[in-house]
């Protein structure tokens, strides 16, 4: 390990003091993420709309031309919600199955409103872990929009106002199961699947250092743990990029996740502690 270069010696008098303080403190703030507004766009380059610019309840959600009108204007906020013509986007019913539509609704701060936009253009809904999709693949005016198992298909990528990011970044964490005993992982400890450990994923670049230590929160529920990387990731890509982490069983689970080979997909918030 490289020694750090010791800190210069500061004389501190009187007023620099709480200067000085002050601009640490300024410094070591959190600083808050920005909401955006704008059109979302979809598949064909068209927009994701509000059937008739109706802003009932129970209105549905689907692809249109673009045409710049308020019912095509959406707000990414900073509380998970995507919101237009004051209202949520929302998946009926709360449920989480494949084919779910989607309508306007009255925000209620419900998990069937919360969303995650990916940095590879996808919209998540974590509490279902699945994506926003236009119905059957159409391009026609006026396909439906409902949630579905993410694939990475072009009905699910959409370009969206990208809000100004705070201390954390979100991305996908998934889990690496049990290893043969005496396993050792690539930093060189013995793989302890039970362990609040991790492995960088192929996705991220630059690879976090071993030792790095990450807090790490499950978007959907809100459960948070610090992990320490000591892995690097060896498992093939998929749907659900970016992938950040894999996470030991043991730290997966304690997050609320699903050990499940299909499934075992949950969007994260991930601060880097150092």
């Amino acid at each position: 390990m490289t020694a750090r270069s010791p800190l210069p010696r500061i004389a501190l008098r009187g007023t620099p003091v709480l200067a000085l303080l002050t601009l640490l403190t300024g410094l070591l703030t959190a600083v808050p993420a920005t909401a955006a507004t704008g059109s979302i766009t979809g598949l064909a380059g068209k927009c994701l709309d509000v059937a008739g610019a109706n802003s009932a309840d129970g209105t549905p959600v689907q692809l249109y031309d673009c045409n710049g009108t308020g019912a095509q204007q959406w707000t990414v906020g900073t509380d998970s919600t995507v919101r237009a013509l004051g209202k949520c986007l929302d998946v009926t019913g709360n449920s989480t199955a494949d084919g779910a539509k989607v309508q306007l609704w009255t925000c209620t701060g419900g998990a069937n409103q919360r969303w995650t936009v990916t940095s590879a253009n996808d919209i998540v809904n974590p509490a279902a872990n699945k994506c926003l999709d236009v119905s059957d693949n159409s391009s026609a005016n006026g396909a439906r929009i409902q949630i579905w198992t993410c694939s990475g298909g072009a009905n699910q990528k959409w370009h969206a106002p990208a809000p100004q990011p705070g201390n954390g970044e979100q991305c996908w964490a998934t889990h690496y199961g049990p290893q043969p005993a005496g396993a050792l992982t690539a930093s060189g400890e013995v793989f302890d699947n039970n362990a609040d450990t991790a492995a960088t994923s192929l996705s991220r670049q630059p690879q976090l250092p071993f030792g790095t230590r990450v807090q790490v929160t499950n978007v959907a529920n809100g459960r948070s743990l610090t992990v320490r990387i000591n892995d690097r990731g060896t498992f093939a890509q998929t749907p659900q990029e970016p992938k950040c982490l894999d996470l030991t069983d043991g730290a997966f689970s304690r997050l609320g996740g699903v050990l499940d080979p299909d499934a075992g997909h949950i969007v994260v918030t991930q601060t880097v502690l150092g």
